[in-house]
């Protein structure tokens, strides 16, 4: 992500303005995007107010075994239901701006415009609701997980991440050490190879299922998160998440 657009969509509030500045001065227009500027410093004063707001007001502590409760997950599907109607509106250009390779000054500036939209109307849901950051990210990373944990408990006859991988793994390991039996003619030279390569997969193996623990999530979560599983797909905008949203 080299462009000027996607290099200031990645920055912090500080750096932005710092962007627009040095676009001001060597482009023009400098009271114009000094305007700009301090509509979003205004517009970032606002939505921390909101999220201070929201935080105190709902206090979390995330819960040691990351459960989900459905009471926070129907909370944090109006805060995604009205996130979204602002993203929808505006989907074409942020979806246009994400193919693009070279940003202009105008991509820019429209960026600034829909971001500030969408982190506004972000933190006043999440104030009306009650949900500060902490436990937004929370829910966040605890759906998303279980969506996929669902999606590969479909695919794999209902088991977990870290056994489908395991055994998955396990499958090639014993595949190659038959195929090193069944190897008569090969050299001593051959043979060594093969069972040095079997030995990799099978640490390897041990590696990959202790990764995929970290996919793992309470069965009680998979299930919530099925029961709702059309407004979390509803309600998913690609990339918003990295943009912190």
């Amino acid at each position: 992500m080299k462009t000027l657009t996607k290099v200031a969509l990645g920055c912090g509030v500080a750096v932005m303005l710092a962007v627009v500045a040095a676009i001001a001065v060597f482009v023009g227009g400098a009271f114009w995007l000094k305007g700009k500027a301090e509509k979003y410093v205004g517009n970032d004063k606002k939505i921390e107010s909101l999220k201070k707001a929201a935080a105190d007001a709902a206090p979390f502590t995330r819960p040691a075994d990351g459960t989900i409760r459905e009471d926070r997950l129907l909370k944090f599907i109006e805060v995604r239901r009205r996130v979204f109607g602002v993203y929808e509106q505006h989907r074409a250009e942020i979806e246009a701006l994400g193919k693009k390779e070279k940003g202009s000054i105008g991509d820019v500036m429209n960026a600034f415009s829909w971001l500030g939209e969408l982190r506004t109307t972000q933190a006043q849901a999440q104030a009306d609701v009650g949900m500060g950051d902490d436990e937004y990210r929370f829910l966040v990373e605890q759906v998303y997980k279980s969506y996929w944990a669902s999606e590969m408990a479909k695919q794999n006859g209902g088991k977990t991440p870290s056994q489908a991988t395991g055994e998955a793994m396990e499958g090639v390991a014993q595949a190659m050490k038959q195929a090193q039996t069944q190897m008569k003619d090969a050299t001593p030279e051959q043979k060594k190879q093969l069972q040095e390569a079997a030995g990799q997969i099978e640490a390897q193996a041990a590696k990959a299922e202790e990764n995929a623990k970290a996919l793992e999530v309470p069965k009680a979560n998979i299930d919530l998160c099925r029961k709702y599983e059309a407004d979390i797909k509803k309600y998913a905008m690609n990339g918003l998440e990295l943009l912190g949203l």
